[in-house]
């Protein structure tokens, strides 16, 4: 039995034809103004897709999960201008052409979103330094005008020693990496050494964490480590 011209059925492939239709024409824009728009919106959306990963870890530290999107926004900071700037106008262009120009041209603008996506995988699985920022410190700071600098050395062994260069304020330090407490100090000035084989690996860097707490365990200031960028002494 054929299906009526007015079923809900026939109205909702319509609208999904319409939509994609319209998606694709505004993705294959070519004018110089839907060129520079494209391309800022998707700078845009990557900033706030790495910032938001990289917030959100910070607070929860566990959820490894969060590097894909964070490996996501990072990379369509650079592909997007890219893409849409570059690689969509020449393809365009030798897709008029003929011979292998046109079939490269045919094949460009999927080629290159299946590379972003692939590296976005790549990057996720094994990510980089300097994708993954610590917005924790910021977001957990109090209001207590308490700012102590926090000095670590690295002796050759792997022992690294810390210690606060004013404890006014502060009542214990703990020390922790990767979800897991390695040191509490309740004894001003607050010297603590740790191990470097004890500092867990995050987001491909081995990094540990400072809370400098009040009398009522309230946040006083937060410091993050990465043992790679202390020196020895």
């Amino acid at each position: 039995m054929s299906t009526e011209s007015g079923s809900p059925s026939q109205f909702v492939r319509s609208g999904v034809a319409s939509a994609w239709n319209a998606l694709r024409t505004v993705y294959y824009a070519n004018s110089v103004s839907w060129r520079i728009l494209k391309a800022g919106a998707l700078v845009f959306l990557g900033f706030f897709v790495w910032a938001g990963s990289n917030i959100l870890h910070s607070v929860q530290p566990g959820w490894n999960f969060l590097t894909y999107p964070m490996a996501y926004g990072f990379l369509l900071i650079l592909y997007g201008p890219i893409h849409h700037v570059v690689v969509i106008p020449l393809a365009l262009r030798w897709r008029r052409a003929s011979g292998v120009r046109q079939s490269i041209g045919k094949r460009m603008p999927n080629g290159g979103l299946a590379l972003f996506l692939l590296a976005v995988l790549l990057l996720g699985t094994f990510p980089a330094g300097p994708m993954a920022i610590d917005f924790a410190s910021a977001l957990e700071e109090s209001g207590v005008d308490v700012a102590p600098d926090m000095h670590c050395v690295k002796s050759e062994g792997g022992t690294i020693h810390c210690h606060l260069s004013d404890s006014a304020g502060v009542d214990h330090v703990v020390v922790e990496s990767g979800g897991t407490e390695l040191v509490t100090d309740a004894d001003p000035p607050f010297e603590f050494d740790i191990e470097e084989s004890n500092v867990q690996t995050v987001l491909g860097e081995r990094k540990f964490t400072v809370r400098l707490l009040d009398e009522d365990g309230g946040l006083v200031r937060r410091y993050t480590r990465r043992t790679a960028m202390i020196s020895e002494g």
